[in-house]
């Protein structure tokens, strides 16, 4: 049909557990749900896992039991692909990308793909990430759109992975202010600190946990710090808050079904990672009026916080810098530049509105 409403839309992922590209999926999934004809939208997952993000009735969900295997992902989704044609499969995250653009390419499908990160940093350099780099920069050309979450993920594409800029589509993360308002109001899962600086993330090395604490150590602030999420540096930043003498103020309790009430609580949100693609975190942070304070780290937390070229949402520091860090923590000790900050960071949230953001990926999909 020329308006679009025919089309049937499959939407790929590895999986459905807690993370950012997992919720903005179930939010796409969500508004073409409710754009398209019954039956128009199937969701697969490549990897049978429990689903952290609920999905709408409508939404056809496949579980490809593919357990992390490349191969078995380029199979199973190709079998897909040829038995429910769809006219346009939409991907997240590498290995979904992949699997989508050769199962496409065989089916006549239109094939969009959307990076969520910065693609060199996130597959690291050893052995196995030159080898995903290597497949990205053979495959993603061929994907008839490639969607970047910021402009810096975008640059990142055409230089050194060959993707066209006639390919590129820029689209931030949706943004939903009054589901986060909601959950905030909730009572939170853990006992908080009468005062207390809050980050949010996967404890891997990418984040800077690291250097957050140092950081954290080095500054006068008089509270606590909640570092929330799992990983496997978690063993590793316990140990380095013991020798820092700060154990007793640092709290890791893990990941966190609503995070949300126990963000809302905070005096600010504070990261150091290394990269990011578009930070979720951050930028819920910021919808619950937080001041924030960023690395500024490859793509992502300058668009956000500074997008015509000085910081006006927020707090940049330069990335694995600790006095940088510390002092920056130390500046929200004013309570009139805590507020200033406040409603900045509100404001700016308004630009990622999810209507907007489903819309443009509307636009792409051809629906």
């Amino acid at each position: 049909m020329s308006d679009g409403k025919g089309r049937r839309v499959l939407l790929l992922i590895n999986s459905l557990e807690g993370g950012g590209a997992e919720k903005v999926m179930a939010q796409i999934a969500a508004g073409l749900t409710g754009m398209l004809p019954p039956g128009q939208v199937r969701l697969a997952m490549l990897d049978d896992l429990p689903a952290a993000w609920p999905l709408p009735e409508g939404v056809d969900l496949v579980r490809l039991d593919c357990r992390g295997s490349f191969r078995r992902s380029i199979r199973e989704t190709r079998r897909l692909v040829a038995e429910w044609r769809p006219d346009v499969v939409l991907s997240f995250l590498t290995r979904a990308n992949c699997a989508a653009i050769l199962a496409c390419r065989r089916a006549g499908a239109t094939c969009v793909v959307s990076e969520r990160v910065n693609t060199t940093t996130h597959l690291g350099a050893g052995p196995r990430g030159r080898v995903l780099r290597a497949v990205v920069a053979r495959l993603y050309p061929r994907a008839d759109a490639v969607v970047a979450v910021s402009r810096g993920v975008a640059r990142e594409l055409r230089r050194a992975y060959g993707v066209t800029e006639a390919r590129l589509r820029v689209i931030p993360n949706p943004v939903e202010t009054g589901v986060l308002e909601a959950r905030a109001a909730e009572a939170p899962a853990i006992r908080l600190p009468d005062r207390f600086l809050v980050s949010v993330g996967r404890l891997v090395p990418n984040k800077g946990g690291e250097i957050l604490l140092r950081a954290f150590a080095a500054s006068g602030f008089p509270g606590a710090l909640l570092m929330l999420g799992d990983g496997p540096e978690r063993g590793r930043l316990m140990a380095l808050a013991r020798d820092l003498g700060i154990s007793d103020r640092v709290h890791l309790p893990g990941y966190l079904q609503n995070p949300h009430a126990v963000v809302a609580r905070a005096e600010a949100w504070v990261s150091a990672s290394r990269s990011e693609g578009f930070p979720n975190a951050m930028v819920e942070a910021m919808a619950l009026g937080l001041p924030v304070i960023a690395t500024d780290c490859r793509s992502g937390p300058r668009e956000i916080l500074a997008p015509e070229g000085a910081a006006e949402a927020g707090l940049l520091v330069p990335v694995d810098d600790v006095a940088a860090l510390s002092a920056a923590i130390d500046g929200l000790g004013d309570a009139d530049r805590r507020r200033d900050l406040s409603g900045r960071a509100r404001r700016r949230v308004q630009d990622f509105r999810p209507d907007a953001v489903i819309a443009a990926y509307a636009e792409v999909l051809g629906v």
